[in-house]
């Protein structure tokens, strides 16, 4: 799979400037597209040319990260898939009492459920090209990769929390999820 692009909305508050940031060095092989004014077309001409095939948009609510689309570019079309990630919230690493010193991009990731089966996990390990699996104990893939995508369900919604592989602390934003919407899929031609 090539690269992933990251953009936002049209004139992203701080909050979400920094969420893309930090999602731009966990997620293995994503680059940040800054939208400014641009139209979606423009930001899928802009992937294209830095050989993106992919395209996840954060949408705003209030200034804050709303939902996830995703799309996948080719040349002359945009195909905006069947499906968005509906965000309840999200905790930044500055907002943590953590400090989190010298972050390396990540190269591999791997997205781990505990304990059940979510629509959540495969959804991003399918659009973000990273192996899934449903574990009791996520120590054991410890050291195997350089993010860890851990969901898992607290009362009526999902934290997914990006953890560094090596020592399992925090290595991205906690997002909270309420839920995946499946929606009619569309096609936008690139003219």
């Amino acid at each position: 799979m090539g690269l992933i692009a990251l953009t936002s909305s049209r004139d992203a508050g701080i909050r979400m400037r920094q969420f893309l940031n930090e999602l731009e060095l966990v997620i293995p092989n994503a680059v940040k597209v800054n939208r400014g004014k641009l139209s979606i077309i423009e930001v899928a001409s802009k992937a294209l040319g830095l050989g993106a095939d992919r395209i996840i948009y954060i949408g705003s609510r209030g200034g804050n990260p709303g939902f996830m689309r995703f799309l996948r570019v080719r040349e002359g079309v945009i195909e905006v898939m069947p499906y968005l990630i509906r965000i309840l919230g999200v905790k930044l690493l500055m907002d943590m009492p953590v400090n989190v010193t010298r972050r390396l991009r990540a190269s591999s990731g791997i997205v781990i459920s505990l304990r059940e089966y979510t629509e959540v996990m495969d959804v991003l390990s399918e659009y973000i090209g990273l192996p899934s699996i449903r574990a009791y104990d996520f120590e054991s893939v410890r050291g195997m990769y350089d993010s860890i995508f851990l969901i898992h369900r607290i009362n009526n919604y999902y934290e997914l929390q990006i953890l560094n592989g090596r020592d399992l602390g925090p290595y991205g934003p906690f997002i909270r999820i309420s839920d995946v919407i499946y929606t009619r899929p569309k096609v936008i031609r690139i003219e």
